[in-house]
């Protein structure tokens, strides 16, 4: 999917993102300019944050909330990256009560973010500058959260069975498969990966993602359905890209070890 930062919003996101680009309690403060890099994918991942934290009571949004809102991209890479690892929204949502807990706040208006979910939205930017990117999307949001490496969604990383390292290699290919116009992709070639029998079953994970998106993107077809069949094609993608990037390391754990050059006899 090529990105496409700073279009235009629906009235409910321009109402729920307003206090970020005008309010000193926003994530970014002064620096608008930083938030007009999100693209509407990324922004929506962050308004469906702020739900997620008045959904379940709380009074603040934290790095929990950032990395419960990446899941409702479903067709970023982001959201890809995190399902590749068996990992759905309930479970993900299951495990921040079952850290955190419930609690009794607002369940409307503006709520602040935590300092260190700031931080996150900081390093999302240095994630994207590294790659040499204009914008910021879903998937330099979960570098961001990778990158902060303590905090709830730290915690959740590890209750949740998901390897920092390898997400952030998941995360980097999903961004080279579709850098936007005029953008030098990222990193793609990883080392190989060290557990070789988790590649295998993530990769039949994503096989079988890969055969229910494909028969939804037909029926969608078959019902003249245009833009849900579009929909489906762009995660279809990046799914695709995900699983490329897990077959290339499964080969490359495969292959013997290149031998060292024989040595020339002296003339």
């Amino acid at each position: 999917m090529v990105p496409k930062p700073a279009n235009p919003l629906s009235d409910e996101a321009r109402r729920s993102t307003i206090h970020v680009q005008k309010g000193h309690s926003g994530p970014f403060g002064r620096e608008q300019a930083m938030f007009e890099r999100f693209t509407d994918e990324a922004r929506r991942s962050i308004i469906c944050a702020q739900e997620e934290s008045k959904a379940l009571g709380h009074d603040r949004i934290g790095t929990e909330h950032l990395l419960l809102g990446l899941f409702h991209d479903d067709v970023g890479g982001a959201a890809v990256t995190l399902q590749s690892f068996g990992v759905t929204l309930d479970a993900a949502r299951d495990a921040v009560v079952a850290l955190v807990g419930r609690g009794d706040g607002p369940s409307h208006g503006h709520i602040p973010f935590t300092p260190r979910a700031k931080r996150v939205l900081e390093r999302s930017l240095r994630a994207a500058l590294k790659l040499d990117h204009s914008y910021i999307g879903s998937e330099h949001l979960l570098l961001g959260l990778l990158d902060e490496g303590e905090g709830a969604a730290a915690d959740l990383f590890a209750g949740l069975a998901i390897d920092p390292r390898e997400a952030r290699r998941r995360a980097r290919s999903a961004l080279a498969a579709a850098p936007p116009p005029g953008s030098p992709p990222g990193p793609t070639s990883p080392p190989p990966f060290a557990a070789y029998d988790q590649a295998n079953r993530q990769a039949r994970d994503l096989a079988r993602q890969l055969e229910t998106v494909r028969a939804a993107k037909d029926a969608a077809l078959d019902d003249g359905d245009a833009t849900q069949a579009i929909t489906l094609r762009k995660r279809e993608r990046m799914i695709l890209a995900v699983r490329a990037g897990l077959l290339r390391d499964i080969a490359a754990a495969e292959a013997p070890p290149t031998p060292p050059p024989a040595e020339q006899p002296p003339d």
